[in-house]
């Protein structure tokens, strides 16, 4: 009887605390006033055509690599999570032994082994 009545506290405790705990949903701005490079929708975030199509264009791209560390590294942060990860995981490679074989799968993503060790470098700083 003792385990019954600390098993219905302990539910009660947690329907009562639920809604208190809920989080409140996070708003999304539907425009950002100073979107990065490559940010075709000016949302924020940089989805994986935004930055195909950054990659593949020159002109964009030598715009992205000419400017400081900082806004290179924002451009990298800004990618959806699942590219932003594939880099951080990238630029901990740079230096070590893994880096050769972390450029070979760059290359068959579509990155140049120039390119790949300059988004290693901004995301290290």
């Amino acid at each position: 009887m003792k385990k019954t009545w600390i098993k219905t506290a302990v539910v009660c405790a947690l329907l009562t605390a639920t809604p208190v705990m809920a989080r409140k949903p996070v708003e999304i701005p539907s425009v950002v006033e100073n979107p990065v490079i490559g940010d075709l929708n000016a949302d924020g975030l940089v989805d994986m055509e935004e930055a195909y199509a950054l990659m593949q264009n020159p002109v964009l791209k030598r715009e992205l690599f000419s400017r400081n560390v900082s806004e290179q590294k924002r451009f990298y942060l800004s990618l959806e999570k699942k590219v932003r990860l594939k880099l951080i995981r990238l630029s901990r490679c740079y230096g070590t032994l893994r880096w050769e074989y972390a450029v070979e799968r760059a290359r068959e993503k579509g990155l140049s082994a120039i390119d790949a060790e300059r988004i290693a470098l901004a995301l290290r700083r």
